[in-house]
């Protein structure tokens, strides 16, 4: 890569980050699937299929769940049952990382149905929450475009 193109890719990321905000007490109360809007296009550019991982309830038809800590309370995640075959492999891609604990479920709930998760891909980490620890355990490498400062609301 040269100098150039180097620039460029650190100009694109620092105006990704520029329209980024902070939303106080977010995600409870607040809107969720933020991760729809990444999960999709990333499946159709990789030729990949786009399986669903959503909160209980949100699902049509039989699921299978699991339930997971997260840093403000407990949730569950849900995903339809045959979604996924045994041994096909997986990319598990969301919005934000923070203390792992829904990509570490999302990464179980894939696994019990039979798939390999190989990787999971964030557009943002939140290093002082140490979600990045959390997954290294699992043993998945992590790929995020940016990494956030915690800034607790008052």
């Amino acid at each position: 890569m040269s100098a150039g193109e180097n620039n460029g890719s650190a100009d694109r990321i620092k105006a990704i980050k520029s329209t980024l905000r902070l939303v106080p007490d977010f995600p409870k109360p607040g809107i969720e699937a933020r991760g729809f809007m990444f999960g999709p296009a990333i499946a159709l550019a990789i030729g990949a299929k786009f399986v669903p991982l959503r909160k209980p309830k949100k699902l049509p038809g039989e699921v299978i769940s699991e339930k997971y800590v997260l840093e403000y309370g407990t949730d569950c995640l849900e995903m339809h049952v045959g979604a996924v075959e045994r041994g096909e492999r997986a990319l598990v891609v969301d919005d934000l990382v923070a203390t792992g604990g829904t990509l570490c479920a999302a990464m179980n709930l894939l696994e019990r149905a039979g798939a390999v998760v190989v990787e999971c891909a964030c557009v943002v980490e939140v290093p002082d929450l140490k979600g990045r620890e959390r997954l290294r355990l699992h043993g998945t490498p992590l790929y995020v475009l940016i990494e956030s400062q915690f800034e607790p609301t008052s």
